[in-house]
């Protein structure tokens, strides 16, 4: 991980990042032939028989250049949750919608200034590369680090109640793949994002960089956790149990715990909870308290066929990390420490929220409502492979899917059309979750019951959309403008093409032109075809009226003839 960094609400943030790299450290990007060798033999564990189909050659596959994995070696950066500039393209705050993702060579390094309003929620968030194509493989090598807006501020509020035990707890899900033959080592760092259909790599879930690490803390004393979800491309759980039990997946076991914040946004007061499920880029704070000694261990257990399409095993149950509590000092200790039990029970704590209730999206005030659909597709003729979309377009920097205004609120409907997970996150700005469900049955997936459990106060930046489920959302645009992206943020999704850039502002004439480029072509070929329908009708009215002008003329001729005068003149001709 990178440099924790700190600020407050009301500062600018001046980062000026150097990419240190020299190529070719990152490894070579993947080829037409290697995914065509891949979808030879893509893994006994495929459930879908189809993505076996034969490819006759290399040269039958189509490549979508803009979505192949790429630029493993190029950088960039992007702060995850804050309400600041938008930052993805070059220049940062750019209102082009041409504009290329900021790309940083090796080498080479790109400055940052960004505004953090003096509003801002004070809380976790923090960083990782955005590069399309390589920001993945760079998440998985461990790029990434947090940052904190008014942590003193936060502390503060915590420690009037006598909670000082923090930690920080990221999850990662680093990505390797088996190699033994090799002298020295036999796991490497998975090279390419080609094993997708597979469950050959190998998915261990670290925090803090390590294998189950340890906590310790005393009986009835707060243990606070400042938790991000840092995965690539898995989701997780967090439910604690005494070390031993996590194995039996017994509610009553479970050893309850309580939210007081998520996304960077505290609530006014705790959140009892049993379970929680965290995808790719989304922050918990939370506060657990024992009242027994002894050892207790964080799972993740119960996602498994909840993703990749319904194979079970992956990801695997993993105990995240152990906490061990110990006695509460006697009355001797407790003159030599200061008292570790909280001053008041967690329920009956308060805290000064992110968001006021006043600050909710209403009814009234959503002005248009639209459908943003994750899909999947399965050409085994089309590389990369598979293929991910939005609304059914792979993404492409220079179409404008999306549209909003400064200030408004628009209601999303998030579509999953998958058998697995799809976390949306949209860039600098936040929403509140109004509907969620799925048409998977919660029998067969008791871990449904958590995440469909949501509050419809909460801001979120990051949410799961259920596999074969939708969620419904509001958001509250801000004050910043300017071209951004929403995505998928299981990073190696996003990279081959669930992704779709978001316009926010007032867009030029030019703009206008473009995103309305498909209509106005419709209506031009349309006034074309009338005008050469009228043309060709005008043409064939002329050519009948010179028939009938012919007509006519010909029948004064006859008119002529069999006059009474000529009839006579004939007669007289004939008895001459």
């Amino acid at each position: 991980m990178g440099p924790t960094i700190y600020t407050e609400p009301g500062d600018s943030i001046h980062i000026k990042l150097v990419n240190n790299l020299t190529e070719p450290i990152g490894p070579a990007p993947p080829t037409a032939v290697e995914y065509w060798n891949m979808l030879q033999n893509p893994g006994e564990h495929i459930k879908y028989q189809r993505y076996k189909k034969r490819v006759p050659s290399p040269a039958h596959l189509k490549v979508d250049e803009d979505n192949m994995p790429r630029h493993f070696d190029h950088t960039n950066l992007h702060l995850h949750g804050l309400d600041v500039q938008v930052h993805m393209f070059d220049p940062v705050d750019t209102h082009d919608p041409t504009a290329p993702h900021i790309n940083i060579p090796p080498g080479q390094c790109y400055c940052y200034k960004l505004d953090i309003p003096s509003d801002h929620p004070v809380g976790m968030y923090w960083y990782h590369p955005h590069l399309h194509g390589s920001a993945a493989i760079q998440m998985w090598s461990g790029m990434l680090g947090l940052l904190y807006v008014g942590k003193h501020t936060l502390e503060k509020e915590l420690q009037k109640y006598n909670v000082r035990n923090t930690h920080e707890f990221v999850i990662w899900d680093p990505a390797f793949q088996y190699v033994p033959n090799q002298p020295t080592h036999d796991l490497e760092v998975d090279e390419f994002l080609l094993g997708q259909t597979t469950l050959s790599k190998i998915h261990p879930f670290l925090v803090n960089g390590q294998i189950n690490p340890t906590f310790t803390t005393k009986v009835g004393q707060v243990l606070h956790f400042h938790a991000l979800c840092a995965t690539v491309e898995n989701e997780n759980t967090f439910i604690v149990y005494p070390e031993g039990k996590q194995h039996l997946h017994d509610q009553a076991k479970i050893v309850p715990f309580y939210q007081i914040g998520s996304d960077g946004v505290m609530y006014s007061k705790p959140i009892k909870r049993n379970v929680i499920v965290m995808s790719g880029g989304q922050r918990e704070e939370l506060l657990l308290i024992f009242d027994k000694p002894g050892r207790y261990v964080i799972s993740q257990q119960g996602i498994q066929g909840m993703q990749f399409f319904g194979m079970r095993g992956h990801p695997h149950d993993q105990i995240l990390a152990t906490i061990v509590v110990t006695e509460e000092l006697n009355d001797d200790d407790k003159k030599k420490e200061e008292v570790v039990r909280p001053t008041v029970p967690i329920p009956s704590m308060t805290f000064t929220p992110g968001y006021t209730d006043e600050e909710s999206v209403q009814p009234e005030n959503i002005q248009s409502s639209e459908t943003i659909t994750f899909s999947m597709g399965a050409n085994f003729d089309q590389i990369p492979f598979p293929q991910y979309y939005i609304n059914g377009h792979s993404f492409s920097s220079s179409r404008s899917q999306f549209h909003a205004q400064p200030n408004e609120a628009r209601e999303y409907v998030l579509i999953n059309a998958n058998h697995n997970a799809h976390p949306f996150h949209m860039h600098v700005n936040r929403f509140q979750i109004k509907e969620m469900g799925s048409e998977l049955s919660r029998e067969e997936y008791p871990v449904l019951n958590e995440l469909l459990d949501f509050d419809e106060n909460i801001w979120r930046d990051t949410v799961m959309v259920p596999p074969n489920g939708r969620a419904r959302i509001w958001v509250q645009f801000k004050n910043y403008t300017g071209k951004t992206v929403i995505h998928c943020h299981f990073l190696a999704h996003e990279d081959t093409g669930m992704m779709a850039t978001l316009f926010i502002g007032k867009k030029d004439w030019i703009f206008q032109l473009e995103e309305h480029y498909q209509w106005m072509m419709g209506v031009g070929i349309g006034i074309c075809l009338s005008c050469l329908v009228m043309y060709v009708s005008r043409c064939c009215l002329g050519r009948q009226r010179n028939l009938l002008k012919k007509n006519n003329m010909n029948d004064e001729d006859d008119d002529v003839l069999y006059s009474a005068v000529s009839l006579n003149e004939l007669k007289s001709k004939a008895m001459d």
